[in-house]
């Protein structure tokens, strides 16, 4: 197996006291490697993802000698899929359980070319290069919105000139009038395609989770030296496509 081209560097910022602290479990706690299973199983009957790693290819521009980044990478899906079109791939998490999970599927799969590594936006794995690409979907809402901001501008710092972010996760449309009526269609449509025990985690989430609006997240893309070169709903959430 060849070595991975960059050793994985690290940026530990938790000894600030002032630190968000990534790692507290919000929402579903992910510790629990029964949980993980039972979101790895969901997530393969509800998304087809063997299409969303193809799009998001595609979407980066990724060639055998790309390297690709993918933050809150769960349970590995897309960072295996995405290692199949790219000369290397380091996947992080700040659920070590998920690492672990992913870990043994790259294996099982006989992929070598991921490197697994403990991180999230804040602290933890940074590429001592910059990459390619980087992804990351259903994470960034983990944090409030002034760590988002800081989370998009280690991003942009990690990218090479011309290197291009996708971001896919729950985006407010700020054009609503009325959210409560929003919403409830939403939980509706959720509840109809996959279920109650998913449209109660819908609920949960825009309760208590950190989901923003579209002209602030597009705020803080622009502000950290991003330009926005796609944009495009799926439904609850909203796919961005940066370029540095």
């Amino acid at each position: 197996m060849e070595p991975p081209p960059y050793e994985p560097g690290s940026a530990n910022n938790m000894n600030n006291p002032w630190q968000y602290d990534e790692t507290a479990q919000i929402g579903t706690d992910y510790r629990d490697e029964s949980e993980v299973r039972a979101y790895d199983e969901r997530m393969q009957k509800l998304r087809n993802l063997a299409s969303e790693a193809a799009a998001i290819a595609q979407s980066l521009a990724l060639s055998s000698d790309s390297t690709v980044w993918e933050i809150g990478t769960g349970t590995g899906e897309c960072a295996i899929a995405l290692a199949r079109a790219a000369k290397h791939v380091y996947a992080t998490d700040v659920s070590p359980t998920m690492l672990e999970y992913a870990r043994r599927k790259a294996n099982q799969r006989g992929i070598s070319n991921v490197t697994f590594a403990d991180g999230g936006f804040l602290s933890g794995f940074r590429p001592l290069h910059p990459v390619d690409g980087i992804v990351t979907q259903l994470a960034l809402h983990h944090l409030p919105d002034f760590w988002k901001s800081k989370a998009i501008a280690a991003i942009a710092a990690c990218l090479r000139p011309q290197g291009r972010l996708y971001l896919r996760d729950v985006v407010f449309p700020s054009a609503t009038v009325d959210y409560d009526s929003f919403f409830q269609a939403i939980i509706e449509g959720v509840r109809a395609h996959a279920g109650e025990a998913v449209a109660q985690q819908t609920v949960q989430h825009i309760k208590t989770e950190f989901s923003t609006l579209d002209w602030i997240l597009e705020g803080m893309i622009t502000r950290n030296g991003l330009t926005v070169v796609e944009r495009r709903e799926e439904g609850f959430l909203s796919v961005y496509v940066c370029e540095k």
